[in-house]
């Protein structure tokens, strides 16, 4: 299920910390057949890693590295935007926050727009910055964005 809501900054004394947008998208419930390739994967990797080293300790190790590997596919993800900042938080197990003001460049495709601190494309793109996936609301999201970029530029 994805939740976008508009928040208001009645009561709110910073102004910058004023929520912009804040939604939820869950790709597990959106995709159930990619879901059941994940859980086939996470079989396979609990078997092989039993047989290979022999130990129920070392096969639950493995699956749960995999899991970490695919939280944001597996757990639902909360995005926010702010005056102040863009966050992606993964069900309390990884969070990822860029300040406007870090935002070189955006890059746009179909399933989201990544903010990124480089000032060029680089391959470390994918271990720098926040990527917002769009959900239902991918006009929404990139209003405030190009919004909140022009008023920090």
């Amino acid at each position: 299920m994805i939740n976008c809501s508009n928040t208001s900054a009645a009561g709110n004394t910073a102004l910058e910390d004023e929520v912009i947008l804040r939604w939820k998208v869950h790709p597990a419930k959106e995709e159930p057949r990619k879901l059941l390739v994940v859980a086939a994967v996470l079989a396979a990797v609990a078997a092989l890693a039993y047989f290979w080293v022999g130990s129920a300790f070392f096969a639950f190790v493995m699956v749960f590295a995999v899991c970490g590997m695919l939280a944001d596919f597996i757990f639902p993800t909360t995005y926010t935007i702010t005056k102040k900042h863009a966050a992606a938080s993964t069900s309390g197990i990884t969070k990822r926050v860029i300040a406007w003001s870090d935002v070189k460049r955006c890059y746009i495709d179909d399933l989201g727009i990544k903010l990124s601190p480089l000032n060029r494309r680089s391959r470390l793109e994918a271990y720098r910055g926040v990527y917002l996936r769009f959900g239902d609301h991918k006009d929404e999201i990139i209003e405030a964005v190009k919004k909140l970029r022009q008023t920090d530029a």
